[in-house]
């Protein structure tokens, strides 16, 4: 009985080449995350800002609009004509 030898079945794998990133590509990426940032702004705001112009139509006296809110009305008094001249008189 005799046996055939046996050769070892070498598979080669050939993987297909990668591609290459240029410069234009980076700047394509770069631009495509600021344009996902500045819509997902733009949408947030949006959504605030519904979400205010509804609470004042909801409730029209509320903090928000400032008249349910307490005003101390701290004003500073203004020297008159006749104290500006006595303080400089003064000196």
């Amino acid at each position: 009985m005799l046996l055939e030898p046996l050769e070892p079945v070498i598979v080669r794998v050939i993987e297909p080449p990668a591609r290459e990133t240029g410069v234009a590509d980076i700047i394509l990426q770069a631009v495509g995350l600021t344009g996902l940032l500045l819509i997902g702004a733009a949408a947030f705001g949006l959504a605030l800002g519904a979400v205010f112009i509804w609470i004042r139509r909801t409730w029209p006296a509320n903090a928000f609009n400032g008249e349910a809110v307490q005003q101390l009305h701290l004003t500073y008094p203004v020297a008159s004509a006749s104290a500006t001249s006595d303080i400089s008189a003064r000196s």
